[in-house]
């Protein structure tokens, strides 16, 4: 068990975490994440040195994401901004960015749908680390993103 939640802790990063066993045997972890979190998660996900800031505004569904870097020429500033829906995808987190604009201009779709499949398939290969698990809900609200998984054990395997 302390493997379990050592590993969905590192998934989900600094979050906290709530263990229940189901009368099958099966886990349900709960993690929750703020606001601050995510957006510490989100930075490390970025890692541009060029980033200057960087806010994420949680709303009920979604997130509002802004940033502003440098420059690689060194000559000015862009500012990025995007929306992100979070949702349950056959067992997996699932992200969709949307609305996203490059300094007042709008990405076109077929960059935002390539930003989505690189992310899905990140996604894919880190779920495979633990094929017993499989998220079952996923809530975005004003104060916090909380992801619930099932974790099936030798118990709740039959």
């Amino acid at each position: 068990m302390l493997v379990v939640v050592t590993a969905f802790a590192l998934l989900a990063g600094a979050c906290s975490i709530d263990v229940e066993r189901n009368e099958d045997g099966s886990l349900q972890l709960t993690t929750v994440l703020t606001e601050e979190s995510l957006a510490n998660e989100i930075a490390k996900g970025i890692d541009d040195p060029n980033v200057n800031f960087m806010t994420v505004d949680m709303k009920d569904g979604y997130a509002l994401v802004e940033i502003e870097a440098d420059r690689e020429s060194g000559f000015g500033v862009d500012n990025i901004s995007f929306r992100v829906d979070l949702f349950v995808d056959n067992g997996h987190l699932g992200v969709n960015v949307t609305n996203a604009v490059w300094n007042e201009i709008p990405i076109p779709q077929e960059l935002t749908d390539i930003w989505n499949e690189e992310l899905a398939a990140q996604l894919e290969a880190d779920a495979k680390e633990d094929p017993d698990s499989t998220l079952v809900a996923v809530e975005l609200t004003e104060n916090d993103l909380t992801m619930e998984f099932r974790h099936e054990t030798e118990e709740s395997k039959g």
